[in-house]
C-alpha cells in the first residue's frame, strides 16, 4: 500500500485564478517540474557491488531479479505526466464543491435531473496506446503514485467540509469484457481506495447491469473521483453478451458528459477500433491527447540510454563494458520492446551464472534467445519484418501471462533439477561407501550396477537427463 493512499488535506494556492479558490484542486501536490517529476518517478534498485559479484551462484541469482524492478524515466514519462497533471486539474474546474450546480448534480436523482441542473462538464479524456510490452501500465502507474489516492477534508476557508475524495481509480477491464466484470472490477477497486468492504458487496444482489452503472456514476459523483484509469481496455473486444460493448462505451461517454469524471483509457493497438463506430466515442478518445507508446528504433537516444542503465545491473562474475555490437545483438534479439529487453537480460545473466560462466556475450544472448525465448520468437519476428499487416497481427501472436511465466521460470526449473540430482547421487554414493565399511547383519541383495559419482556428475551435467540416464541403464523403457 503507497504511503500516500489516504491523506489529510492541506490546501496550497496554486497562482491560477481558476484553480484556486477550489479546495479539491488545492489539496492536490503541487504542480511539479520536469526535474521533480522525473526524480520522483526514477526506481533505480541497488546496483551489485563487487563483494555481491562474489557471492555464491545460488545468491547471485536472486539479485538478478532487482533488475525488473527499475524504473527508468525517459521522455514520454513526462509528457505523460504532463497531461494527466492538466487532465486531473482542468477535470476538477467544473465540479467545484461549493457551487449551487455541482450540488444540484450531486443531488440529481436521475439522468434528467442533471441535465436540467445547470452542471457543465469540464471532463476531458487522455489514451495510452501501444504494444504490448513497452511499459504503458507501468508508467501510468508511477505518475498516478505521485498523487495521494484519497484526501480527508474536513474544513476549508473556515467553512465545514466533510468529504472523502478519490483522486484517482484505476481498474482493469474483465478478459471476457462483460459488464458484470466491469462494475465487480469497479467496486473492487474503490473498496480497495478507500480502505473497505462495502462497495463489493453490491455484486452480490440481484441488481440488473443497468441499476449498477447507475450506482457506479453516483459513487463517481459523490466522492469526486478525479480520473478514472480504465486499462486493458481492448478486453472490450471480447464481449459477446448482446451489446454490452456499446454498453459500455457509452456508459463512459455519459459519465464524462454528466458527471465530470476525467477518464483514461489504456490499452494495446486492438482497442483502437473500438472508438471508431461511433464518432463520439472516437472525438471523446482523443480528448487531451493520444500517448503513442511505440517500440523504440535502434538508433533512438532514449532506447540506448535505457539499454545502458540497465546494462549496469550486471550480477556476473565479470561484467562486460557495453559495446556497440552488444547494443546491436540486444536490439536485433528484443526489437525495441522494453519488456523483451529486460526479460532477455535478466535470463541471460542466469544462464551465465548457472552455467558458471565468466560474462554475458553476444553468443550467450543468442543462445538464450534460441532456448529460452521461444514463445516470443513470433511476436519478435513480426517487428523484424517491419511489415505492418504482421505487425498489426502482434498481439494475436503474444503467448498468455501464465505461458510466458513459465518461460521466464523454465531455467530455474531446470537448473535445480539437475542440481538435485548431482546431489542425491552425491549423498547416494557417500551413503554406499559408509555402509560398505560396516558389518552386515543380515545378507543383502546384490544390484547389477554401482552408482559412481564421477557418472552422476556427467549426467548431472548432461543436456538430456532421461537420454543420459537411459544410456546408464538408470531408465528403462523395456516392457516388464
Amino acid at each position: 500500500m503507497s504511503e500516500k493512499k489516504h491523506q489529510p488535506a492541506v490546501y496550497r494556492p496554486t497562482g491560477l485564478p481558476h484553480y484556486d479558490g477550489n479546495p479539491l484542486i488545492e489539496a492536490l501536490p503541487p504542480i511539479l517540474s520536469d526535474d521533480d517529476v522525473a526524480r520522483m518517478i526514477l526506481h533505480s534498485p541497488l546496483k551489485p557491488t563487487e563483494a555481491e559479484r562474489s557471492l555464491p551462484a545460488k545468491l547471485r541469482v536472486h539479485g538478478v531479479n532487482r533488475l525488473t524492478d527499475a524504473v527508468i524515466p525517459l521522455e514520454i514519462h513526462l509528457h505523460l505526466e504532463d497531461i494527466f497533471s492538466q487532465l486531473l486539474r482542468h477535470g476538477y474546474t467544473g465540479r467545484h464543491p461549493f457551487h449551487r450546480d455541482t450540488v444540484a448534480m450531486l443531488h440529481a436523482s436521475s439522468t434528467e435531473d442533471i441535465r436540467h441542473s445547470g452542471f457543465k462538464s469540464s471532463a476531458s479524456t487522455m489514451t495510452l496506446v501501444g504494444l504490448s510490452g513497452m511499459g504503458k501500465t507501468t508508467a501510468l502507474n508511477a505518475i498516478a503514485r505521485l498523487y495521494p489516492q484519497t484526501i480527508r477534508h474536513a474544513e476549508y476557508a473556515g467553512r465545514p467540509f466533510i468529504q472523502t475524495q478519490v483522486v484517482w481509480l484505476k481498474i482493469e477491464c474483465p478478459h471476457d469484457g462483460s459488464l458484470r466484470g466491469f462494475c465487480a472490477a469497479f467496486f473492487a477497486a474503490l473498496d480497495e481506495a478507500l480502505s473497505v468492504n462495502q462497495y463489493s458487496k453490491l455484486m452480490t444482489t440481484r441488481l440488473n447491469i443497468s441499476i449498477l452503472l447507475q450506482r457506479i456514476a453516483q459513487l463517481c459523483r459523490s466522492f469526486f473521483i478525479g480520473a478514472l484509469i480504465i486499462d486493458e481496455l481492448q478486453h472490450l473486444n471480447s464481449a459477446r453478451v448482446g451489446n454490452g460493448k456499446e454498453t459500455l462505451l457509452n456508459f463512459f461517454v455519459t459519465l464524462s458528459n454528466e458527471a465530470g469524471i476525467p477518464l483514461v483509457y489504456v490499452g494495446t493497438n486492438a482497442m483502437v477500433p473500438l472508438f471508431s463506430g461511433v464518432l463520439r466515442n472516437a472525438r471523446r478518445a482523443v480528448g487531451m491527447g493520444v500517448v503513442s507508446f511505440d517500440r523504440f528504433s535502434a538508433d533512438d537516444d532514449y532506447w540506448r540510454y535505457l539499454v545502458q542503465r540497465l546494462w549496469e545491473y550486471d550480477w556476473t562474475g565479470s561484467p562486460e563494458p557495453l559495446t556497440t555490437a552488444l547494443e546491436d545483438k540486444v536490439y536485433d534479439l528484443t526489437q525495441g520492446n522494453t519488456d523483451f529487453l529486460v526479460k532477455l537480460l535478466t535470463l541471460a545473466q542466469r544462464y551465465v551464472i548457472y552455467e558458471g560462466l565468466p560474462k554475458v556475450s553476444e553468443a550467450i544472448l543468442q543462445r538464450v534467445y534460441n532456448e529460452q525465448m521461444r514463445l516470443l520468437h513470433k511476436p519478435i519476428e513480426a517487428l523484424r519484418s517491419g511489415d505492418p499487416l504482421q505487425i498489426a497481427d502482434f498481439e494475436d501472436m503474444m503467448p498468455a501471462k501464465d505461458q510466458i511465466a513459465q518461460m521466464m521460470n523454465f531455467d530455474t526449473a531446470r537448473r535445480a533439477r539437475r542440481a538435485d540430482l548431482a546431489l542425491i547421487s552425491n549423498i547416494n554414493a557417500t551413503s554406499k561407501r559408509e555402509k560398505a565399511n560396516e558389518p552386515s547383519a543380515n545378507p543383502m541383495v546384490p544390484v547389477s550396477k554401482s552408482i559412481d559419482s564421477n557418472i552422476a556428475k556427467e549426467i548431472a551435467e548432461s543436456s538430456d537427463l532421461d537420454a543420459a540416464l537411459s544410456a546408464e541403464g538408470w531408465i528403462d523403457d523395456k516392457p516388464w
